[in-house]
């Protein structure tokens, strides 16, 4: 008979530079579940060894994110690769690194998840993370026997704000309990950061209702000197990004009457930062009424902040960090996977062809909030 281990309460702690607030509760099922076989799954996470040399960086989420995501990691040139500051020097940022960019097409979309269940979500992240971790997968879903040998991640890029938010907890509660603490990142965490970096105090977070708690959850207890406000406001007129912002404006100026905006966070990977900037100055040149009062609202140092250049860089000053980079002068490279159902109703990580995603990458269209 096997020992249990007691997991029935555990205490949350911080994996990184901030300090959460330390809050009782309970992991879930699945987490208790890998922790007493000490011969599967638990044997994986105790050998977690993040090494320079050797690990991916795993980018994990649904396929339309990862697909936007993953060519911003590997094309990025916005440090100084010797002093790591924020200057191009014609090198990639992750030159010598290795992605494994994991679509989970099986769970997706994640946000039908958050209005069923969103435990499942918490299970969705750790599953995800352990398949990040092994160092198997498949050629066919259907057949057993079609083991593919993978690398092993030494960072964790969680690409989907809601699994993320939800399930970063039981993450951190699995390897903990294997004496081992996950890099993990986020575009939550992420643009929140960027925001305290750029010394923000008021932002909004324009992002999906089922959202709204991951965000404000995660400022509270990371980022407690940043006033967050969450608005899922609707497209207006036939999509107009432009009218949307303007919405996103109205519905803070009936919140904060007299509120000033230091920073907009956009949750999405299509964000048109462009078009969103030649908004913003139209709005300074003060035309109509309208326009005057949200110039009011609008910060003089007022900044758009979007998922993909957050995540890397704050994937970037991680690997600095923790000394994590190969320190090979070659282009970063990456192998793609997605989430298929297996015979027996579970699912497994299949390998895919590059070629085949790129036919199928999604176009980005303007990003426009909505309320599901």
């Amino acid at each position: 008979m096997r020992k249990l281990i007691p997991v029935l309460a555990v205490l949350l702690v911080t994996v990184s530079c901030h300090e959460r607030k330390e809050v009782v509760r309970d992991t879930i099922p699945y987490v208790k579940q890998i922790a007493e076989d000490s011969t599967g799954t638990f044997s994986l996470v105790k050998t977690y060894r993040p090494s320079g040399a050797r690990g991916s960086i795993a980018i994990i989420g649904e396929p339309e994110a990862c697909l936007l995501l993953a060519p911003e990691f590997l094309t990025a040139d916005n440090v100084d690769n010797i002093d790591g500051k924020s200057r191009k020097d014609r090198l990639p940022d992750f030159a010598g690194e290795t992605f494994d960019v994991i679509m989970d097409l099986y769970n997706a979309p994640y946000r039908r998840m958050a209005a069923a269940s969103p435990d499942s979500l918490r299970e969705v992240a750790v599953r995800s993370v352990v398949m990040a971790l092994d160092t198997v997968s498949y050629s066919n879903a259907l057949d057993p026997s079609s083991r593919l040998s993978k690398n092993r991640a030494k960072v964790f890029v969680l690409a989907s704000s809601l699994p993320a938010g939800y399930g970063r907890f039981d993450v951190d509660t699995l390897f903990k309990m294997a004496g081992k603490e996950a890099l993990v990142l986020s575009p939550v965490e992420a643009m929140l950061s960027a925001a305290e970096r750029s010394d923000c105090r008021h932002v909004a977070i324009w992002a999906p209702a089922e959202a709204r708690a991951v965000y404000e959850q995660t400022a509270a207890d990371l980022f407690p000197g940043l006033q967050v406000t969450v608005l899922s406001t609707a497209a207006t007129g036939s999509g107009d990004l432009r009218q949307s912002f303007r919405e996103m404006l109205r519905a803070y100026r009936n919140l904060h009457p007299s509120g000033v905006l230091d920073a907009v966070l956009l949750d999405s990977f299509e964000a048109d930062t462009d078009e969103l900037l030649a908004e913003q100055e139209h709005i300074h040149r003060q035309i109509t009424e309208e326009d005057m009062a949200f110039d009011r609202i609008l910060a003089p140092q007022f900044r758009f902040i979007e998922p993909k250049s957050s995540l890397t860089g704050a994937t970037y000053r991680l690997l600095r960090e923790q000394n994590l980079f190969t320190h090979d002068i070659a282009y970063p490279s990456a192998r793609f996977y997605q989430t298929e159902e297996d015979r027996d109703g579970g699912y497994v990580l299949v390998e895919v062809s590059p070629a085949y995603l790129s036919s199928q990458k999604p176009s980005a269209p303007s990003y426009v909030p909505d309320e599901y």
